[in-house]
């Protein structure tokens, strides 16, 4: 993304001014690209506190940020684990143990935007060591994936939330796994639904729209165009996608299109080359194309000229292309390891919720959204549900109500000039 398009979205936005009391709010995070910016910038000028990020890893989108920030250098190291009968995991293997002090300590109340690993758990440490509050913002897998994950992975995040004083849970399937998987108290829970992004997407989408060209230059002569967006790891299901190509009828005229960047570091193949060759050994290397990272506005293109976005991924907690493709008005397919099926995606009305790493049951899904009428009535329901849910109000009112409770429980020093009026945005 260069930085000429990225200004463009925030133009005519004045950051908050004026004195802030002394209160400090610190949001860990793993970069501070231009949703994650979105969100904690509306946080800032809903509140009467200090608001500053603490970004483990560095996004070029950081230098266009509208709240104060602590400049990361490093970038994220992926590291994949998967093992036969276990969830498989991303790990980043580089924790940054200098941000996460600096958090601690540079805050009165900490909030974890995402269980960052070992550099949230450091954090956390740092953090309830000096005295301040803690408090987790969380995403899961549905709980019958998460117990499926690896025993260390679950310790780990069994440890780092019994540092944390409360807990955001940003939708239903992490207030059940917080409850029941992980025994967090229910009482600590506040609801912060995940807005996704919606608001920088919608802003994005109404200056791009539809372009026939796009469509044009992708498929030529085809009916149906699968997108599929995000990193290309072996556990977003990427090969399933090939492999159900090849099970669609020889006469069908489709394509799928797949943008983001490769994992050349991956231990699983994260390549085009891999999966172009994988294409090739099923027989449809003619039905798919690799275009690699674009901007967030050529993205947004794509969306609209693609009939439906595909995320069929064995892991996601959230899955925010399912935001974007449901605002672009697209029937959306995920799995039922993802935490948004049966939210924004739910099975038979805008889309369809498959088991993952069931390539028969993608191809089924992509067979029935040949029917042109059936994607537009699907893609008119997906809009419709994240507009209901993807809504930046809730989840800003929701952090606003986790540090409201956080600060309350700093000694009565530490609270000094924090406001108890929070306004709604």
């Amino acid at each position: 993304m260069t930085n000429r398009n990225a200004v463009s979205a925030f133009a005519g936005v004045k950051p908050p001014a004026g004195p802030k009391p002394p209160l400090r709010v610190g949001f860990l995070t793993y970069d501070l690209q231009r949703n994650t910016e979105d969100a904690l910038f509306e946080v800032a000028r809903a509140t009467a506190f200090s608001v500053k990020a603490f970004p483990l890893y560095r996004h070029d989108d950081q230098e266009l940020a509208r709240i104060a920030y602590r400049p990361a250098t490093a970038k994220g190291k992926h590291l994949g684990v998967s093992m036969k009968g276990s969830t498989p995991e991303g790990l980043v293997s580089n924790p940054e143990w200098a941000v996460g002090l600096a958090c601690a300590r540079e805050s009165d109340v900490v909030v974890l935007k995402g269980l960052l690993g070992l550099g949230a758990i450091w954090c956390a440490l740092c953090a309830r060591i000096l005295g301040r509050v803690v408090i987790s913002t969380n995403q899961t897998l549905p709980a019958k994936w998460e117990s499926k994950r690896r025993w260390w992975i679950r310790l780990s995040k069994r440890l780092l939330l019994r540092m944390c004083q409360f807990h955001m849970y940003q939708n239903p399937a992490a207030f059940e796994v917080l409850t029941k998987v992980y025994g967090c108290v229910p009482e600590r829970l506040i609801s912060a639904p995940y807005e996704g992004g919606a608001a920088l997407f919608k802003r994005i989408l109404s200056k791009v729209g539809t372009d026939a060209d796009v469509r044009h230059n992708l498929g030529p002569g085809s009916d149906v165009i699968f997108l599929y967006t995000g990193n290309l790891h072996s556990f977003k299901g990427v090969a399933d996608i090939i492999r159900a190509a090849a099970l669609l009828p020889r006469e069908a005229s489709f394509l799928c299109v797949f943008v983001g960047p490769e994992e050349p570091a991956s231990r699983e193949g994260a390549t085009i080359e891999h999966f172009t060759e994988l294409a090739r050994l099923n027989g449809v290397e003619q039905r798919v194309r690799f275009l690699g990272p674009v901007t967030p506005e050529k993205l947004t293109e794509l969306y609209c000229a693609a009939d439906a976005v595909l995320l069929p991924s064995h892991r996601d907690t959230f899955g925010k292309v399912l935001v974007e493709g449901g605002l672009a008005g697209k029937p959306l397919v995920t799995t039922s390891a993802c935490g948004s099926a049966g939210i924004i995606v739910q099975d038979g009305v805008n889309g369809f919720v498959i088991e993952p790493g069931d390539a028969s049951q993608l191809a089924q899904a992509m067979r029935k959204l040949f029917d042109p009428e059936l994607r537009a009535r699907m893609g008119s329901h997906s809009r419709e549900i994240v507009d209901r849910y993807c809504r930046m109000d809730l989840e800003v009112q929701g952090y606003l109500e986790a540090i409201e409770r956080g600060a309350a429980r700093l000694r009565p020093r530490e609270r000094t000039g924090v406001s108890r009026e929070f306004r709604a945005p």
